[in-house]
């Protein structure tokens, strides 16, 4: 590369980003840099009308020397844990990169640069900033470090989720280590799965219980507070259970959660404010297990309505468990607002709904992780209650595409709900579907 050599963005427009990476790696093998990935459109058949597309911009970059010259000195990445090389395996390092670029390094006192003249070094790198700032660090131009990030994207991952991985493998695997594949993804689903935090099972030490389910409009809160009925009716029919709608601005809802209420057995009511709440865990004194409340959807940007119902929820001589319900097929930007907008809710746990409705969970696991919420159910279908399951790591690592996984393996690692014990509690939601 030149060093008047110019670098040109190039696009890539396919239905999908994992197709237009395939046609930029069809082309140019592991030599580019993306740039940006955007939504855009594209002719349908014919030129009749439009449909949905992504646009990929990248550069073309020639990393096959420097590839070669850093396999021969076998160069661990500077923030490995072996990674504190001396001053002259340093300036060697980097004469190699210089050399790979076709530039001479000025050497006039025998040494790269000379730890007394900073300015020089301050200098060489300012000339160096514009021919390598599109060229990726040693490891990044090395094919599975990209492909686990293409792969951790298209499972729609954060950018900060994206890289904290990536910042992992550098750390933790040396140069001919990259080179085993399958050890690397097996490792980087491992590391995903450790990010996912459970809730705990919910032990009613307590009487009563009093569960409150929270969250934005349309992610399906009063078929999960059915649901959440319903497992604790299957689990015991001697538990005394309410549930109590307090969505007076749905009068749909409300008739919704007394019919499953009534093919349940279990009384529903509505209130209207704390003191109403208040009221009935009174009457209901010691006879009540579990009290289970559903709310109003609510925008999150609804701050005086989300203020309104907080005072709706502040029940004297009670401290409720709450939940906060989010779709899973929100994006990570909206989760991150419903996960902030919610706080004064003070929510324990999530639920996950509408968990059939997506192929990637990526958005999901990036926002708990980053927010260090613990995730308690998952919501599936409209079928009460057999489409209701406490969480697991193993039933998130499975909706991930693209990754190899080695089911027993993990199955090990992450213990979970056994199969019999599944299928057990499928076999007697069936006979009692809503």
């Amino acid at each position: 590369m030149s060093k008047t050599a110019k670098v040109r963005p190039r696009t890539e427009i396919a239905p999908t980003y994992k197709e237009c990476i395939a046609r930029i790696r069809e082309q140019w093998g592991d030599d580019y840099n993306i740039v940006e990935k955007r939504q855009t459109t594209m002719p349908k058949f014919w030129g009749m009308g439009s449909k949905p597309a992504v646009e990929v911009v990248y550069t073309v970059v020639d990393n096959a020397a420097i590839r070669e010259k850093m396999q021969e000195v076998n160069v661990r990445p500077t923030n490995s844990p072996s990674g504190g090389n001396s001053q002259r395996e340093k300036e060697e390092n980097l004469r190699i990169l210089i050399d790979a670029l076709g530039k001479s390094a000025p050497n006039p006192n025998g040494s790269l640069f000379p730890q007394t003249d900073l300015s020089a070094l301050t200098k060489k790198i300012e000339e160096l900033s514009s021919a390598i700032s599109n060229l990726p660090t040693t490891q990044q131009s090395i094919p599975v470090i990209k492909k686990i990030e293409e792969m951790l994207e298209e499972n729609e991952f954060t950018p900060t989720y994206i890289r904290k991985i990536s910042e992992r493998i550098r750390s933790e695997f040396s140069l001919d280590e990259l080179n085993d594949e399958e050890k690397v993804e097996a490792k980087v689903v491992e590391w995903i799965g450790q990010s996912i935090e459970l809730f705990p099972p919910l032990e009613l030490v307590r009487k009563p219980t009093v569960l409150i389910l929270v969250g934005p409009t349309g992610v399906g809160k009063t078929t999960t507070i059915a649901k959440m009925a319903a497992k604790y009716r299957l689990g015991s029919m001697d538990l005394n259970l309410r549930m109590v709608s307090i969505d007076h601005f749905r009068i749909a809802a409300q008739e919704q959660l007394k019919i499953y209420g009534g093919h349940m057995d279990i009384p529903t009511t509505a209130a209207s404010s704390a003191k109403d709440i208040a009221d009935l865990l009174k009457f209901d004194g010691n006879k009540l297990d579990i009290m289970l409340i559903d709310t109003i959807g609510l925008s999150p940007h609804d701050y005086e309505t989300i203020g309104k119902m907080r005072a709706l929820l502040d029940i004297p001589n009670c401290k409720p468990d709450v939940f906060l319900a989010i779709s899973a097929s929100t994006k990570a930007s909206d989760l991150r607002d419903i996960f902030r907008n919610y706080e004064t809710f003070e929510y324990e746990g999530i639920i996950v709904t509408k968990f059939d409705e997506t192929n990637h969970v990526g958005n999901i696991l990036s926002i708990l992780q980053e927010k260090r919420k613990p995730v308690a159910f998952i919501s599936s279908g409209q079928v009460v209650p057999r489409d209701f399951e406490e969480a697991s790591v193993l039933r998130f690592l499975t909706k991930l595409t693209d990754f190899k996984l080695d089911i027993d393996s993990l199955k090990r690692k992450f213990p979970s709900l056994s199969m019999d014990k599944v299928e057990e509690e499928d076999q007697k939601a069936d006979g009692g579907a809503l």
